[in-house]
C-alpha cells in the first residue's frame, strides 16, 4: 500500500514488501478490535441505543478494513472513512447516554485505526490534521464523563499509537527504498565481480586452449613423419576450439578443449553423461588403449568438461612423451556417493618427479586447475622406466538442496527493511514513554506499590536492550527470562492494586508487557510472545473469576475485563501482522534477488570470456586460425617444409602468449619471428600464466630486439609474487647500443641495466599492487 493506494505485489521490491506489512497490520489490528466490540456488545443486557448503533457502525468500517487490509487495497478513502467514524462515535455515545457504561480502553479502539490509517495513507499535512479531529473527539467527550484528569490521562495510548505511526511508516518506506538501493549497488557490485572471475577463469580457459589445441596442433604441422590425417585432424580440432564450437558437450555448449565457452559457459547444474563422454575420447596413436567407462555416469556440466579435458592432456602427453605400448582409461563411481574416479594409465617410459617441471602448462593448467576449479583433484604418479598413472577424482559435495540453513527471522526482515531496530524502535519507544508517565502517576496514588515502579524502570530498560541487539538477533534464554519477568510482575501487581482498576489504567502493569511483547513477537518465533501474553491473560481471568467481583453482573465484568487484556494483544497482534509479512517478503525477496544475481553473474561471466576471447585472438587469430584451416582442409600439406617451417614459428608465438599471455601485440611477434628466423634462439619462460604487466615486458622485447643487430640468443624469466611482478633479460653476446636503449627505456621504474662483451641482461621490478 502507499499513500496513493496502490496494490502491492510479492517480490516487487523492498518498498512493496514495507507496504504490504503495514497494510496486514492494520488488519489483524481491525480483527482483535471487531472481536472484542461484538464481545462487548453480546455481553450483557441491553444497551443505550447510541452504544449499539457505535458498536455496529464500528464492528462493520473493522470488517471492512479486515478484507481490504489483507488484499493490500488500505487507501486514503479507508483512512478518511476510519477518521469520521471516530469523530462521530465519541459524540454520539455521550449524547445517547451510553459513555458511561464505556470503559476508557473500549473508547480507544474507536480512535486507534484512524490514527494508524490517517498516519499511514493520507498525505503529511492532511494525516496530522485528521489524527489532532480524532484525538479531541476522544478528549472533549470523555472531558464531561471521567473528569478533566482521566480524560487527559485516557488519551495517552491513542497519541502513542498516533506517534509510531507517524514514525513507523516515513521509517520503513525510507528503509524500504535505501534497501531497493542497495539491491541496485549490490547487484552491480556482484556483477562486476563475477566479470572479474570470468575474466580470470577465461584466461585459464584460453591458456589451457593454446597449450592443448593450437600448440599441439603446429607441432604436429611442423615435426615431420606424423601421418597426414592425423595432422588434419589435429588441426581441425584447433580450428574448432578457436572459434569456440560445442564440439565436445553437444548441446550444453563447450570448447573443443573440454572447457565452458564460446557462446555461453554452461547452465550450472546440466547434467551431462561423462561415460560417454569419455568413451569417445580419441586414443593415441601407437598404442594399445583399453577404455572402461561402462554405463552412464551423469554430473554438473562443467565437471564433465574438466574430466574429458583432463584426460584429454593426458592421453596427449602419452602419445607427446611417453612412448607407450599400452593406455588403460578407466572411470568408475564410488560407492556411497556421487562422484567419480578416472585414471588414465600407460606403461610408457614414466619420470621422475623432479623432472615435472612447476611451470609445466599442460600438467599444471590442463589437469591439476581444471579439476580444481570444479572441486576435484588431479595427481599424477611415475617413475623412471615403470610408467604414468593421472588420477582425476570428484566428490558431489553440493549441500542438499532440503537441508539449507533457514535464514533467522531477523535477517529475513532486514533484507526487507534493513537495519530492523529502527521501525522496531518506532513501535516500541511511544508506548514505553507513555506507560513510565502513567506508572508513576498510579504508582504515586497506590500505597505500597512503590517497588512496581522500580519493576517498570526494570522491565523498559530489559526491552530497550533487547531492541538494540535484536540486529543481530536475540538469543531464546534472554527471550524467555525477559518474558518471565515482565509476566510474573504484572500478575504480582495485583497484590498492591484493586482489581477493579481493570475498567481504567489503575491496572497499569498489564499493558506495560506490550512493548516488550511487540518486540519479541517481531523478532523472535510467534511462539513465545504469544505463549507469554496467553500466561498472562489467564492469571487475569483466573485473579477476576477468584477474587471479589469487580462489577454487578457476569457481562458487565467481562465488559470491563476485555478491554485491558486487548492493551497487550494490541501491540502483539500488529507486532504479528508486521514481522510475519515482512519476513516472508524478505525471504521472496531474497530468492529472487539470488535468482537475479545468479543470472547478471552468469551473463557477465559470459560477456567476459567472449570479450576476452575476442581480444586475444584479434591479432594471434589472423596468422594462426587461417593457416590451420588450410592446413585442416588439405589446402596446405604438412610435407611442404616451408609450412613445417610456419608451423614452428606459429608454434613459438602460442607458446610465447602461453607464457607471457596478453603481451605481445602484433609488432612484438613480427619482432620475434624475425629474430627467430635469422637464428636467434628465443626463450621466454614464467613461473605462472597469470596475466602480467604488458606495458614492461612488451618493452624490454621490442626495445632488445630492435636495437643493434639480431643477437645470437635472448632469454626473459619472469617470477611473479603476491605484489610483485619480476623479470630478467639476457641477450647474448652483448651490444653497447643495446644496452643504452634498455638503460633509456627503463629509465624511472626499479631496474638494473649491465652490458659486457658476453652478454646484456637486465633486472626489472615493478608493483602490481
Amino acid at each position: 500500500m502507499s499513500r496513493t493506494g496502490r496494490s502491492v505485489r510479492a517480490g516487487q521490491s523492498y518498498r512493496s514488501g514495507v507496504e504490504a506489512a503495514l497494510s496486514r497490520s492494520v488488519a489483524a489490528i481491525a480483527v482483535l478490535f471487531a472481536l472484542n466490540w461484538t464481545a462487548f456488545l453480546f455481553s450483557g443486557g441491553r444497551r443505550p441505543p447510541g452504544v449499539t448503533a457505535v458498536a455496529v457502525v464500528f464492528v462493520a468500517l473493522t470488517a471492512h478494513l479486515v478484507v481490504r487490509g489483507v488484499r493490500g487495497r488500505l487507501d486514503g478513502s479507508d483512512a478518511w472513512t476510519a477518521v469520521a467514524v471516530a469523530v462521530l462515535a465519541h459524540p454520539v455515545l455521550v449524547l445517547g447516554g451510553g459513555a458511561a457504561s464505556v470503559v476508557i480502553g473500549q473508547r480507544c479502539m474507536l480512535t486507534v485505526p484512524a490514527l494508524l490509517l490517517a498516519t499511514g495513507f493520507l498525505p503529511r499535512t492532511a494525516g496530522r490534521w485528521a489524527c489532532l479531529a480524532a484525538i479531541g473527539a476522544q478528549l472533549g467527550t470523555s472531558w464531561p464523563v471521567d473528569g478533566p484528569a482521566a480524560a487527559v490521562e485516557g488519551i495517552w495510548p491513542v497519541v502513542a499509537t498516533a506517534v509510531a505511526g507517524t514514525v513507523l511508516g516515513p521509517v520503513m518506506r525510507a528503509a524500504g527504498d535505501g534497501a531497493d538501493r542497495s539491491e541496485a549497488l549490490a547487484a552491480a557490485a556482484k556483477a562486476e565481480a563475477a566479470r572479474a572471475a570470468g575474466r580470470r577463469e577465461a584466461h585459464r580457459d584460453f591458456q589451457g586452449m593454446l597449450h592443448d589445441e593450437v600448440s599441439a596442433a603446429l607441432r604436429a604441422i611442423g615435426q615431420p613423419g606424423i601421418a597426414a590425417d592425423r595432422v588434419r585432424e589435429a588441426a581441425r580440432g584447433a580450428v574448432a576450439a578457436i572459434a569456440g564450437a560445442p564440439a565436445v558437450l553437444g548441446t550444453t555448449g563447450g570448447d573443443a578443449d573440454g572447457t565452458a565457452g564460446g557462446d555461453g559457459i554452461g547452465i550450472p547444474g546440466d547434467r551431462g553423461d561423462l561415460a560417454a563422454l569419455v568413451r569417445g575420447l580419441v586414443p593415441p596413436a601407437g598404442a594399445g588403449t583399453t577404455v572402461e567407462a561402462p554405463g552412464v555416469l551423469a554430473v554438473p556440466h562443467e565437471v564433465a568438461a574438466a574430466a574429458v579435458g583432463a584426460a584429454r592432456e593426458a592421453l596427449r602427453n602419452v602419445a607427446d612423451h611417453a612412448r607407450a605400448r599400452t593406455v588403460r582409461v578407466s572411470l568408475t563411481a564410488p560407492e556411497g556417493g556421487a562422484g567419480f574416479l578416472l585414471l588414465v594409465t600407460d606403461d610408457g617410459t614414466g619420470f621422475a618427479r623432479g623432472e615435472l617441471r612447476r611451470s609445466s602448462v599442460g600438467v599444471r593448467r590442463s589437469m591439476i586447475r581444471r579439476m580444481e576449479a570444479v572441486g576435484g583433484s588431479a595427481e599424477v604418479v611415475s617413475a623412471p622406466g615403470r610408467g604414468t598413472t593421472v588420477r582425476l577424482e570428484w566428490r558431489d559435495t553440493a549441500p542438499d538442496p532440503g537441508a539449507r540453513a533457514v535464514p533467522a527471522k531477523v535477517e529475513l526482515m532486514g533484507a526487507a527493511v534493513g537495519d530492523v531496530r529502527r521501525p522496531l524502535a518506532a513501535v516500541c519507544l511511544p508506548f514505553l514513554l507513555v506507560m513510565g508517565v502513567i506508572a508513576a502517576l498510579h504508582t504515586w496514588r497506590a500505597p505500597g506499590a512503590g517497588w512496581l515502579m522500580a519493576w517498570y524502570a526494570a522491565l523498559a530498560t530489559i526491552t530497550v536492550a533487547l531492541l538494540l541487539r535484536s540486529r543481530h538477533g536475540i538469543g531464546g534464554p534472554a527471550a524467555a527470562a525477559a518474558c518471565a519477568f515482565a509476566v510474573t510482575g504484572a500478575l504480582a501487581s495485583f497484590l498492591v492494586l484493586p482489581l477493579a482498576g481493570l475498567a481504567d489504567y489503575t491496572s497499569w502493569p498489564i499493558g506495560a508487557v506490550t512493548p516488550l511483547l511487540t518486540l519479541l513477537v517481531i523478532v523472535r518465533p510467534s511462539w513465545e510472545a504469544l505463549t507469554a501474553m496467553a500466561l498472562e491473560q489467564a492469571g487475569v481471568v483466573v485473579l477476576v473469576a477468584t477474587g471479589p467481583p469487580i462489577a454487578p453482573t457476569l457481562g458487565e465484568t467481562v465488559g470491563m475485563t476485555l478491554p485491558a487484556l486487548s492493551a497487550p494483544a494490541l501491540g502483539v497482534v500488529m507486532g504479528l501482522a508486521i514481522g510475519r509479512t515482512v519476513a516472508r517478503l524478505g525471504g521472496v525477496t531474497m530468492r529472487a534477488n539470488a535468482v537475479r544475481s545468479a543470472a547478471l553473474a552468469a551473463e557477465a561471466v559470459r560477456e567476459a570470456r567472449e570479450a576476452l576471447r575476442r581480444r586475444r585472438l584479434a591479432d594471434l587469430g589472423e596468422e594462426v586460425l587461417p593457416f590451420l584451416g588450410a592446413t585442416a582442409t588439405g589446402r596446405r600439406s604438412p610435407e611442404d617444409p616451408e609450412v613445417r617451417d610456419t608451423a614452428r614459428l606459429l608454434g613459438y608465438a602460442v607458446r610465447d602468449e602461453i607464457h607471457i599471455p596478453g603481451v605481445l601485440d602484433r609488432p612484438a611477434r613480427d619482432l620475434l619471428s624475425a629474430a627467430r628466423t635469422a637464428g636467434c634462439v628465443v626463450t621466454i619462460q614464467s613461473d605462472s600464466d597469470d596475466p602480467h604487466p604488458p606495458a614492461l615486458l612488451r618493452l624490454l622485447l621490442t626495445t632488445a630486439l630492435g636495437t643493434g643487430p639480431t643477437p645470437r640468443e635472448m632469454v626473459l624469466s619472469v617470477t611473479a609474487s603476491a605484489d610483485t611482478v619480476d623479470a630478467a633479460l639476457v641477450v647474448l653476446p652483448g651490444d653497447r647500443s643495446r644496452a643504452g636503449a634498455l638503460r633509456e627505456a627503463v629509465a624511472g621504474i626499479s631496474a638494473v641495466v649491465e652490458d659486457a662483451a658476453e652478454s646484456t641482461w637486465v633486472e626489472a621490478r615493478v608493483r602490481t599492487v
